[in-house]
C-alpha cells in the first residue's frame, strides 16, 4: 500500500511538469533614496532575511521583488556609506515603497548576495528548512512540536495530544538540540513526555537544521537542530506590534499573544525595546467517541528585550519566563496486570459524558499533572572591527523547575496525606559562548568559536530512590568553520570541532545508605564538509557529510522508578557507551516558474545507539503495575528522504504534497528499531484571489495526510503491535480585512474534519486511548503601528 501510494504522488508530479504559473504571486517594488536629499541610491542591497529572496537596486535606484508569499517578512537594506535599514513589512497585496536611507560617515558591514540568498553565517550545506509568514500564522496556538510538523521530514513523539517534541529524521530526546533565540534550551528534555518549554508566538521563524550540526552548536546535535528566531529589534523610531487570538471548539482552548516593539531616535538613537506576553488555557480533549479526563493545559508566559546599537557596536539584555501546567489522563494507571491488560486491550477507557464536565469544570485540572517553570536570561554584546570582522559574546543562565504529581495523593514522613509532587526536579544550567566572524579574504569567509557550558540538578521526590540522581555537568568546545565561493556558483564549506565534557552524579545506595560518585570524562573531536553547486539561479544541489558524537543522559545512565506520565517504569543502564554518529545529507532545490521545491535524501549511521526498549515483563510497585523499559544500545542505520514541492496549476490554485520517510535497521540484531515513525504523506490543495470583494488575500485549501501501519518493528517487541493506518483531512479559509488602514488577518481552520477514529504510532497514549476527533479553529492577526517607521513610504495606497 505504501509503495502506490508513494508511486500516486510520484506520478501527480510528473503531471506537474506540464503546469504553469505560480500561487505566490505577489510582488514588491520600489525605490532605493537617500534620506538627505533624495537621490535614488543604486546597487543597494536588499533581502528578505526569512527566506531566500533578494535584489539589488539599478542605476536609478528602483528594485522589484516578485513571486512573494503572503505573510509578515524582515526586510534588510544596505548600501556602502549608509546606515543599514531594518524593517519589517506585512505582505498581503502588491506594494510599491520608497526606501530612505540615512547616510552614515563610518564604514558598515554590507550584505553579500550569493546567488540569491543573502549570506548568513552558520552551516549553509546541511538541509534547513524554514516556516514563516502566513505558514507560520497558520500554526498560532499550537505547541512548538505540532507547529514544526508542517516541515517535511519532522514529526514528533507524544505523550497525549498536548505533550509533544520534535522528531528529525527519525531522531528525537537528547538528539535534537532546540535554540530559543540563540540560546541552546536547556531543561529536563531526557523525558519523552518533557515538552519544550518555549512559547512559539515569541518566533517570526522556526528553522529545522536536518542532519549533523554539531560542528556548530555541541557535541548532542547529531539528528538536528530546531531554531526559534524572534524578529531582529526595529533600529529606526518606530512603535507597532501585534495581537494574535486563537480558539478551538474541541477542547475549548483560547489563546492570546501580543507583542509591542519600538526604537526611539534623537538622543536615544540606537535603543529599541520588546515586549511580550502569551495567555493559553485548554479543557479536555474529546476524541470522536469520548473525552480525555484531566487532558487540560494552562499557558502563561512573558518575555522582554532591550537593546542598544551604535556604531560598530551593541548590546541586548533578554528575559522570558515560560509557566504550564498539563493534565495527564487519568485512566492509564493499574493497580495489578490482570487490570493493565484490559486497558490496553479495551476499545475505548473509562471516561464521562459532557455534562459531568460541564457541571464539575471543563478546565479543571487535578492530580496527575506536570508543572514547568522555566526562566532564561540572556546577555549579549558585539563590537565590529573594519578589518577583523565581527567579535560577539553571549552569556545566558536558565533555571527549570518540574514537579510531577501523580494521580495518588503520598504520604508524609509523618503518615499524614500530604498533597506534594512525587518528583521534583532542579535545573540550573550557565552557558557561554565567544564567536569571531572574519571580514571575507579571497572569498573565504568564516568564523571561530568558543562555548562554555555548565549544568546542575537537584532531584527531591516522595518515590523510593531517585528517579534520576543529583549531578553536576560541565562541559566545553572549540570550534573552526570556513566557506569559500567560487564565483557564485560553488561553495565549499568545512569545519572542525573539540568537544570536552566532565559528569559527575551523586547516588546513594539504598542497601547500605552510603553515598558514592561516580564521574565520567567524555571528549572527541569531530569534522564535517559540504559544498554548494548553483546550476542555474532556479537549480542548486548540496551535500554534507560529518561525524558527531553524544554521551549518554543521566536519566539514559540511571534512571530507576515510574514515569509518572508515560505511566511506564524504566531502568537505566550505568554500562552505556558514547553514541557515535556519521551522517550524509543531499538535496536538490528547484525554484522554476511552474514547479518548485526540493528533494532530500540522508543516510545516518550511529555506533551505540541508545533506546528505550519494552521487556514485555511488567513491575508492580506500591503505586501500581506498570510495564517496563530498560535502556540499552545497538548499532544502527537511519535512511530516508523527504519531498516537498509546489505545483502551480494556475495562478490562484497551488497542490503542494509532502512525503516523509524514514527507515531504521538494527545492524547488530538484524532486524528494526522500535518507535520509529512510519512513512507520511500530505497533499494540500489551496486556491488564492488576489481580491475578493474588499477581502484581500483570501484563500480556501484542504489537504489530506496519509500515516501507514508502522510495519518495520521487530516481532513480538512492544506491549501492543503497532496501530493501524490512517487518513485525516483538513481544511482552512482565510482573508485580510483592512480597518483604520492596518490589515487583520482572519482564517478558520478545521482539522480531523471527517471524525476519524485513529491512533498513531508515535504517541505513548496509543495503549490507552484514541487521537483527538475533529477540531474548528479561529485564528485572528492584528498588527498595529501606532508610530510608523517613516523611512517607509508607501506609494501605491
Amino acid at each position: 500500500m505504501r509503495c502506490g501510494l508513494i508511486l500516486f504522488n510520484c506520478l501527480i508530479l510528473s503531471c506537474a511538469l506540464f503546469a504553469q504559473d505560480k500561487s505566490c504571486n505577489l510582488s514588491l517594488s520600489g525605490t532605493v533614496v537617500c534620506a538627505n536629499d533624495g537621490k535614488p541610491l543604486s546597487f543597494a542591497a536588499l533581502g528578505f532575511l526569512n527566506t531566500n529572496q533578494s535584489a539589488t537596486t539599478d542605476e536609478n535606484g528602483k528594485f522589484k521583488v516578485q513571486h512573494v508569499c503572503p505573510g509578515t517578512f524582515h526586510l534588510e537594506a544596505s548600501a556602502i556609506g549608509y546606515r543599514k535599514l531594518d524593517t519589517i513589512l506585512n505582505m498581503v497585496s502588491d506594494r510599491t515603497i520608497a526606501l530612505k536611507m540615512q547616510s552614515d560617515t563610518i564604514h558598515l558591514e554590507e550584505v553579500h548576495i550569493t546567488g540569491n540568498k543573502v549570506e548568513k553565517q552558520g552551516v549553509e550545506t546541511v538541509t534547513k528548512d524554514e516556516l514563516s509568514g502566513e505558514k507560520l500564522n497558520q500554526t498560532r496556538g499550537e505547541n512548538l512540536g505540532d507547529a514544526l510538523k508542517e516541515i517535511s521530514g519532522v514529526d514528533v513523539i507524544q505523550t497525549g495530544a498536548t505533550i509533544t517534541k520534535p522528531v528529525i529524521h527519525g531522531l528525537y530526546s537528547n538528539r535534537i538540540l532546540i535554540l530559543n533565540n540563540g540560546v541552546r534550551q536547556e531543561g529536563q528534555q531526557w523525558g519523552s513526555d518533557h515538552a519544550p518549554e518555549i512559547d512559539p508566538f515569541i518566533a517570526t521563524k522556526l528553522s529545522v537544521i536536518k542532519g549533523a550540526a554539531s560542528i556548530r552548536y555541541g557535541s548532542d546535535a547529531i539528528g538536528g537542530v530546531v531554531l526559534v528566531e524572534p524578529a531582529d529589534m526595529p533600529k529606526l523610531k518606530s512603535l507597532g506590534g501585534e495581537m494574535n487570538l486563537v480558539g478551538m471548539d474541541n477542547n475549548r482552548l483560547y489563546a492570546g499573544s501580543g507583542i509591542l516593539q519600538g526604537a526611539f531616535d534623537k538622543k536615544l538613537t540606537g535603543l529599541s525595546f520588546r515586549i511580550q506576553g502569551t495567555y493559553r488555557q485548554a479543557g479536555n480533549i474529546e476524541t470522536p467517541h469520548y473525552i480525555l479526563d484531566n487532558t487540560g493545559l494552562l499557558e502563561k508566559n512573558y518575555s522582554g528585550e532591550l537593546s542598544y546599537e551604535k556604531g560598530h557596536n551593541g548590546m541586548s539584555i533578554y528575559y522570558s519566563q515560560f509557566y504550564t501546567q498539563l493534565g495527564i489522563f487519568t485512566y492509564s494507571e493499574a493497580s495489578n496486570g490482570a487490570q493493565l491488560l484490559q486497558l490496553f486491550s479495551q476499545p475505548e477507557p473509562t471516561n464521562f459524558p459532557l455534562s459531568y464536565y460541564l457541571k464539575n469544570g471543563f478546565y479543571t485540572i487535578n492530580r496527575g499533572y506536570q508543572l514547568v517553570n522555566h526562566d532564561l536570561l540572556k546577555v549579549n554584546a558585539f563590537t565590529k572591527y573594519s578589518r577583523l570582522g565581527k567579535l560577539s559574546a553571549t552569556f545566558a543562565r536558565q533555571t527549570d523547575a518540574r514537579q510531577e504529581y501523580d494521580l495518588d495523593v503520598p504520604y508524609s514522613v509523618n503518615g499524614s496525606l500530604d498533597n506534594a509532587p512525587q518528583n521534583n526536579f532542579d535545573l540550573t544550567t550557565h552557558t557561554g559562548e565567544l564567536i569571531w566572524e572574519h571580514n571575507s579574504w579571497h572569498n573565504i569567509s568564516g568564523s571561530v568559536g568558543a562555548s562554555f557550558f555548565t549544568m546542575g540538578n537537584v532531584y527531591t521526590g516522595l518515590t523510593y530512590g531517585p528517579l534520576i540522581p543529583n549531578f553536576r555537568n560541565y562541559s566545553g568546545g572549540l570550534y573552526i568553520i570556513e566557506k569559500w565561493n567560487l564565483m557564485n556558483k560553488l561553495t565549499i564549506e568545512g569545519g572542525l570541532r573539540y568537544d570536552y565534557q566532565w559528569q559527575r552524579e551523586y547516588l546513594l545506595n539504598l542497601n547500605t545508605l552510603i553515598e558514592f560518585t561516580p564521574t565520567q570524562q567524555y571528549e572527541s573531536p569531530i569534522a564535517t564538509i559540504g559544498a554548494i553547486y548553483r546550476f542555474t539561479p532556479k537549480i542548486s544541489l548540496n551535500a554534507n557529510i560529518g561525524n558527531g558524537w553524544r554521551a549518554p543522559s543521566v536519566y539514559e545512565l540511571y534512571a530507576f522508578g515510574i514515569h509518572g506520565a508515560t505511566q511506564t517504569f524504566e531502568v537505566g543502564d550505568s554500562t552505556l557507551k558514547v553514541e557515535k554518529s556519521t551522517n550524509f545529507t543531499t538535496s536538490v532545490h528547484y525554484a522554476g516558474e511552474k514547479i518548485e521545491g526540493e528533494v532530500g535524501v540522508y543516510a545516518n549511521v550511529i555506533d551505540n545507539y541508545i533506546y528505550l526498549k519494552p521487556t514485555l515483563t511488567y513491575r508492580q510497585t506500591i503505586d501500581g503495575y506498570y510495564p517496563q523499559f530498560d535502556f540499552t544500545q545497538t548499532n544502527a542505520l537511519f535512511k530516508g528522504a523527504d519531498l516537498d514541492v509546489k505545483y502551480h496549476i494556475t495562478k490562484q490554485l497551488t497542490y503542494e504534497p509532502k512525503i516523509t520517510l524514514v527507515f531504521a535497521n538494527d545492524l547488530t540484531n538484524h532486524s528494526y528499531l522500535i518507535l520509529i515513525p512510519p512513512q507520511r504523506i500530505k497533499n494540500t490543495l489551496e486556491y488564492r484571489w488576489a481580491k475578493l470583494g474588499k477581502l484581500k488575500n483570501a484563500f480556501a485549501s484542504i489537504s489530506n495526510l496519509i500515516v501507514p501501519r508502522q510495519t518495520r518493528v521487530p516481532p513480538n517487541s512492544d506491549f501492543v503491535s503497532p496501530p493501524k493506518g490512517y487518513t485525516i483531512f483538513s481544511a482552512a479559509v482565510g482573508c485580510t480585512i483592512k480597518y483604520k488602514k492596518q490589515d487583520i488577518t482572519i482564517s478558520l481552520q478545521g482539522s480531523n474534519l471527517l471524525n476519524t477514529v485513529y491512533r498513531d504510532y508515535m504517541d505513548f497514549f496509543r495503549y490507552y486511548a484514541d487521537e483527538p476527533g475533529r477540531s474548528i479553529q479561529l485564528k485572528i492577526r492584528i498588527p498595529f503601528d501606532i508610530i510608523p517607521n517613516k523611512n517607509i513610504q508607501e506609494l501605491n495606497d
